[in-house]
């Protein structure tokens, strides 16, 4: 053969070359993907408090989002009434092909140690056969510590000693879904917010007075904790994130849901076109006697919530994401739960 009918064969023969070896790319990325995500089997996620406006929003996109959620909560609670409505309410409107949510509530205080060992004994009963751990636990709860010395005390024991108690009780779970799954075992904790730095301390000093430097104190006790928990447990494959919350104070972020309107004024959100349906429709019926109030568990933003979802799936977590909160828009209907005669 001439060197021109050689030349048009090697062209060929590199075209096809090119080819296969980007089919093959591809076959190894989806396969990639597929790894990093967790299986069905895999996604239970528990939120240690869905009483905190944040804990229950979080457990009801999550479970929304697919993810298998045990939430903690007080018994009999407006958080533990609020996620069983929504709950049911969700189950009811989930078509015959799509898989209904899955979201199960159960008593959990950080600051007791009775009720957490409980509470782990609890989380592994509800794990279906086959599934030894849980992929993460997202530590919701605890208090401001706001109020004077009088509040400090509390707050210390919920937030401090309960970031510690609940890394004790739950890493053997985390762990038992690590040695499964190579991406799972993270646990969450709040982390710097916008009332802990010493320059929002001084701006407030003279309107809370020793309240916020209590509050401050809490906030980077917890910080320093979750930065303690992350060295101990990295030899056990337990990756420590904190959620820094730079536009939120901690009294917004511990905050029960909130009462949205009286009871006897009608409910009217315009939606805008971009406005996502499965994030900002979450409603809660809970019969309570004489009233029919709607309660609002938006704390975070989508835009927030996706980039905690992808701390929860990312192949090699981050030590800390920043949830940041941009303002809504006048007409942006606000997720509300609903407790109805």
């Amino acid at each position: 053969m001439d060197t021109l009918t050689w030349l048009s064969l090697g062209l060929q023969l590199a075209a096809l070359c090119s080819i296969v070896g980007a089919l093959l790319l591809y076959l190894l990325r989806k396969v990639r993907v597929a790894e990093v995500l967790p299986v069905d089997s895999a996604k239970t996620v528990l939120v240690t408090s869905v009483d905190t406006a944040l804990g229950l929003q979080i457990a009801t996109y999550l479970s929304g989002r697919g993810w298998r959620v045990i939430a903690g909560c007080r018994s009999g609670g407006l958080g533990a009434r609020l996620a069983d409505s929504w709950l049911q309410a969700h189950v009811a409107s989930t078509s015959e092909n799509e898989p209904p949510p899955r979201l199960v509530t159960l008593d959990l205080d950080v600051a007791r140690e009775d009720m957490l060992e409980e509470a782990a004994r609890a989380t592994a009963q509800h794990l279906p056969a086959g599934e030894h751990g849980i992929w993460a636990v997202i530590n919701t709860a605890g208090s401001s510590g706001r109020g004077g010395a009088s509040c400090w005390e509390s707050a210390l024991r919920g937030n401090v000693l309960g970031a510690l108690r609940v890394a004790r009780t739950f890493s053997p779970l985390l762990a038992a879904a690590a040695a499964d799954h190579p991406y799972a075992g993270r646990l969450f904790y709040i982390g710097l917010t916008s009332d802990t730095a010493c320059e929002s301390l001084a701006r407030t000093e003279a309107e809370n007075g020793e309240g916020s430097a209590g509050a401050a104190a809490v906030r980077w006790g917890t910080w320093g904790a979750a930065r303690a928990l992350r060295a101990s447990l990295r030899s056990r494959r337990l990756n420590v994130v904190l959620l820094h919350a730079p536009d939120l104070s901690a009294a917004e972020i511990y905050a029960p849901p909130a009462q949205l309107q009286p009871p006897s004024q009608p409910v009217s959100r315009p939606d805008t076109p971009n406005s996502d349906v499965s994030a900002s429709t979450a409603y809660c019926a809970v019969t309570m006697p004489g009233e029919a109030a709607e309660y609002s568990a938006k704390v975070l933003p989508t835009c927030a919530l996706k980039v905690l979802e992808e701390a929860l799936i990312a192949p090699s977590p981050r030590d800390s994401y920043y949830l940041k909160v941009k303002q809504d828009s006048w007409f942006t209907r606000m997720p509300s739960l609903r407790v109805v005669p």
